[in-house]
């Protein structure tokens, strides 16, 4: 059986981290050449550990368990783009290397020294409810006493020049196209025991298949990826009060059910 999640620190990010925001943690000059998306997920596991009450990631049992539905597009398009104008072996290095999932879980565990399992999903739409899930199963074979679980999106440029052609030509898929693009991240510190600093209780995560196709949830943000459940989720997190998050897409449905921890 999956144990509960226990959140004991949580912080969500709509738009960009800036440069003075990484003062209380770190010396900035070491980010000068990081992707924006690696910059938000690590200023948001910053303030989630600092929420935990956790000083030293380094000194604890960690685990990551990284949510990228769609990838960093802006660096995938630019290495597209490098093969189409130069040819293969003149294709930039430095934009592949960023394009790749994994490359955000190595930048997040060297700045944070985490060496514990690192899963790192790429499910589009279910990649947030399948991070919980591992973060769960990390926990249950105690793999690890702690799990970083982490959301990080990236605005897709190609997408937002479809958009202003016809805002409606990816529907169902894209939601709120009028809204603008933004970047989303968010971090949620999970153990499968409380602790002096837990904040909630997710009971339950299910993640199960349906036929019914035709309805979907709208999303607060206009992505196409996992970034809005995580949203979602946060917003519940941040009324205090217990909740059931039901969100429907792509023909499965989601639930997490939780409730305000409080220290027996």
């Amino acid at each position: 059986m999956l144990p509960k999640l226990f959140i004991n620190g949580f912080s969500c990010l709509t738009g960009n981290a800036a440069a003075e925001d990484f003062a209380p943690f770190m010396e900035v000059r070491k980010l000068r050449r990081a992707e924006q998306i690696s910059k938000n997920v690590l200023l948001c596991a910053f303030r989630a550990l600092e929420q935990a009450q956790i000083k030293d990631s380094s000194q604890a049992d960690f685990g990551i368990s990284l949510a990228m539905g769609a990838g960093a597009l802006e660096s995938t398009l630019k290495f597209m783009d490098s093969i189409i104008e130069d040819g293969d072996e003149l294709s930039s290095p430095t934009a592949f290397a960023s394009s790749v999932h994994n490359s955000t879980a190595l930048f997040l565990s060297l700045f944070l020294n985490i060496h514990g399992p690192c899963v790192v999903t790429g499910q589009l739409d279910a990649s947030f409810a399948a991070a919980l899930l591992t973060a769960q199963q990390l926990l249950a074979k105690q793999m690890c006493q702690n799990v970083l679980v982490a959301v990080t999106e990236d605005i897709n440029p190609l997408l937002t020049a479809v958009l202003q052609k016809d805002l409606h030509i990816l529907d169902p898929f894209v939601y709120q196209p009028q809204l603008p693009d933004s970047r989303l991240a968010g971090v949620f510190v999970v153990s499968a025991t409380p602790t002096a600093a837990t904040q909630f209780c997710v009971e339950r995560v299910s993640l199960a298949a349906t036929r019914d196709v035709a309805a979907q949830t709208r999303p607060l943000v206009p992505v196409h990826s996992c970034a809005h459940s995580m949203k979602l989720f946060a917003d519940y997190l941040q009324q205090k009060k217990p909740f059931v998050l039901r969100e429907q897409f792509a023909g499965t449905i989601l639930e997490i059910a939780g409730e305000p921890y409080v220290l027996a």
